[in-house]
């Protein structure tokens, strides 16, 4: 070996052996600012640490500067862009196929979303998180999940469904009882119960399980102490305006919370005081609004400064005090909050579609490797290509009879739904119209029972025909695709879906149109039928090239090896392929059902 090349190998060593200690350097500067609550400072040295990371190539470095900048910003509470940074980490992480810490970010950007008021969007982060986490030995974040859907399904009014995610939380720590689990987590997930429990006024079970944190945690840990008396005081309070206790309860509270100079506890204590006194000394109750809108602008949280709000306009209304200030405010901070929240749905709903993108594309890709490994010689690729060829002619030929086939079978079910109508349900009213006029020999009982298996007939009639009635897929499609889904929305079952631009569906096909309806319209059909969903989430993206629909239920699931085999599925899927499109199911028993639909414009 040269003496050149000796050098070079040295210099080379000495680079690497520079750049890991600029590593430990950076992390320590951080560490420091991180002591004295410099955040600022931490996200500049964080952003160094990843520019020094790439340059290695340290991976583990990589994702935790992403992490921390997502971190700091959380704590200055600059919550969007906290959430493109946990957002980043999550994409590099699938991307380095850490699927369990994929799932650890997706519970951070849950989180921000719950923190912005945003629970239907946190609700499908989590569930999409869970994907990640369930059955993982990351049992806190696990439940951290379980915790977030439970809130959210809560504040979305669905109390059975967040006792049902609650349960899930408590079924972990029961079936692991050394998990090292934070007492505070176990905590949060009682007094979440404890709410849900009195939102459905069961006061008494509620106030039970506060009674018991209060004493576990009396005289040891006064921040948890002081949160329940609060929530106790408050729901005593609803059960009975009256109470003596609730007012003593809420005052130690404060006064507690005040020692400890917490924000976030003395906003709730603010708050929950200017609600006891707003219908019996207004203006006490204004001074606690008051001060509970200057400790939500020291929490710098929109959705708590709202909170406030909601208290000191009424109250100064009803006092006769000027709100005009309090007014512009409320519509500024509303409007800020609006953002915030379409920016955060719009990072996370681009990343998806980019990542089952790039799934896609890399299946592609390896069947193209695997073709040309195939292929060997000349003379066989010569062969291949002819093949092709035939198979094109056959794959076009059997295309045009799809196609064939597919518009007879939409005019023959027209045709059903006219004949259905026009012919047998007119028949059926005829003779309901002459059982009615004609007398006859038989009771009038029985005339009765007559009319009425009729009507039923004639009504599941109209039913069918109303199945199969055309599509209009012209402009109001868009209106006739949100009112087929807002049909299956029920008392029983909640269906939340989001308004698309007026342009959504201009690029897309007519008869794609048909089909993506009658898709849509047979998954929920049989989520009626089957699921035994109580909430089912909707949500479409668009780019230039792509549409992709999710579907996403939290029903009873199914065994896909079981179940691929009927006659629903391999109608959806066929369906699918007629507008050269996909249509992917994920589902376990007991689990729910997602089904991912793509086709290109």
């Amino acid at each position: 070996m040269s003496q050149h090349a000796a050098f070079a190998i040295d210099i080379s060593k000495i680079k690497q052996e520079s750049t890991t200690d600029s590593l430990k350097i950076i992390k320590k500067q951080i560490g420091a600012f991180t002591k004295k609550k410099e955040y600022a400072n931490a996200i500049q040295y964080s952003k160094k640490l990843l520019q020094a990371a790439k340059i290695k190539s340290d991976t583990s470095t990589i994702d935790n500067a992403y992490w921390r900048q997502a971190f700091y910003f959380d704590k200055l509470n600059q919550l969007d862009s906290s959430y493109f940074y946990y957002d980043k980490s999550y994409t590099y992480n699938l991307a380095l196929k850490d699927t369990v810490v994929a799932g650890e970010r997706l519970l951070g950007m849950a989180n921000i979303q719950k923190s912005l008021g945003d629970y239907t969007g946190a609700l499908i982060t989590a569930i999409d998180g869970l994907k990640y986490l369930e059955n993982s030995s990351a049992l806190e974040a696990t439940i951290g999940l379980y915790q977030i859907i439970t809130v959210s399904q809560k504040e979305l009014g669905n109390q059975e469904e967040a006792l049902r995610w609650n349960k899930k939380a408590f079924d972990i720590l029961k079936k692991n009882p050394k998990a090292e689990i934070s007492p505070s987590s176990i905590h949060i997930i009682n007094i979440t119960k404890a709410n849900i429990l009195a939102e459905k006024k069961e006061y008494s079970a509620s106030i039970h399980i506060l009674d018991s944190i209060a004493q576990e945690t009396a005289g040891k840990n006064l921040f948890e102490f002081s949160r329940a008396i609060c929530n106790m005081g408050h729901f005593k309070w609803l059960e009975d305006a009256n109470n003596p206790k609730s007012e003593t309860l809420l005052l130690e509270s404060l006064r507690i919370r005040t020692s400890l100079n917490t924000s976030s506890g003395l906003f709730s204590s603010y708050i929950h005081l200017a609600e006891f006194y707003f219908n019996t000394k207004k203006p006490k109750a204004l001074g606690y609004a008051q001060q509970a809108f200057l400790q939500s602008e020291k929490l710098n949280n929109p959705v708590a400064t709202l909170e406030a709000l909601d208290l000191i306009l009424p109250l100064k209304k009803e006092l006769h005090l000027d709100l005009s200030n309090e007014a512009i405010t409320y519509s500024r901070i509303q409007s800020q909050l609006e953002k915030s929240r379409q920016a955060v749905r719009a990072i996370y709903a681009a990343t998806r579609y980019d990542h089952d993108a790039l799934e896609r594309k890399n299946l592609t890709l390896l069947a193209q490797v695997a073709t040309k490994e195939k292929q060997g010689i000349l003379a066989l690729s010569a062969v291949v290509f002819l093949l092709g060829v035939i198979g094109f002619v056959i794959y076009y030929k059997n295309q045009q009879k799809q196609k064939e086939q597919l518009e007879m079978a939409y005019k023959t079910e027209l045709r059903l739904s006219k004949k259905l109508h026009d012919e047998l349900g007119n028949d059926i009213f005829y003779l309901m119209t002459q059982v009615q006029k004609e007398a006859t020999d038989a009771s009038a009982s029985k005339k009765v029972l007559i009319l009425d298996g009729l009507d039923s007939i004639y009504q599941r009639i109209r039913d069918i025909s109303k199945e199969f009635t055309a599509i209009d897929t012209g402009k109001n499609f868009g209106k006739e695709f949100f009112a087929l889904l807002n049909s299956y929305s029920s008392a029983n079952t909640k269906l939340i879906t989001k308004e698309l631009n007026d342009g959504f569906w201009d690029e897309v096909a007519p008869k794609t149109k048909i089909e993506l309806y009658r898709v849509l319209q047979e998954l929920l059909v049989n989520m009626k039928k089957h699921s035994k969903a109580s909430f089912v989430a909707i949500t479409c993206v668009k780019n230039d090239k792509e549409v992709m629909i999710k579907y996403v239920d939290n029903g009873i699931g199914f065994n896909k090896k079981e179940s691929f085999s009927g006659n629903g599925i391999k109608n959806v899927e066929n369906r699918m392929d007629a507008i050269k499109g996909t249509i992917n199911f994920d589902s376990k028993p007991n689990e729910g059902v997602t089904a991912t639909l793509t086709f290109t414009i």
